[in-house]
Order: structure tokens, then C-alpha cells, then sequence
């Protein structure tokens, strides 16, 4: 790389054309891992929070049934 330090869009001109794809393929990459990590932290969010509401559900049914049994 022509450029010593940090590459930003004022400076890009600076480098090569094959300096330049390579920089952007490589922000591209960081982009593409930052987002599958997203993705996969809110997948893991949603299962929590789905089977949160699960057993919130199962504990008002037991509740719920131990209620008319209690009244019979």
C-alpha cells in the first residue's frame, strides 16, 4: 500500500486500483462477519425470548388448572 496510516475516502486515491479493490474486498469481509455475528445474537435472543414466553405460558396453564381443581 502506497498509503502509510489509516486508508479513508480522502486518501483512497491515493492507492492503486488493485490496492483499492483489495481494501474495499476486505471491508466488504469485516461487513459480512459483522452482520452473520448480529444475525446469530439476535437468532440467540429470539430463542430465549420464545421459550421464555413458553414457560410463562406452561406456568399460567399449571396455575390456571390447579385453580379448578382446587374449586371442584
Amino acid at each position: 500500500m502506497a498509503i502509510g496510516g489509516k486508508i479513508t475516502r480522502f486518501n483512497m486515491y491515493q492507492l492503486s486500483p488493485y490496492d483499492r479493490i483489495q481494501h474495499q474486498r476486505s471491508r466488504r469481509a469485516e461487513a459480512a462477519a459483522m452482520g452473520a455475528k448480529q444475525a446469530a445474537f439476535a437468532g440467540s435472543f429470539a430463542s430465549i425470548q420464545r421459550n421464555n414466553a413458553t414457560e410463562l405460558g406452561n406456568l399460567i396453564s399449571k396455575v390456571a388448572m390447579q385453580r379448578i381443581f382446587k374449586k371442584v
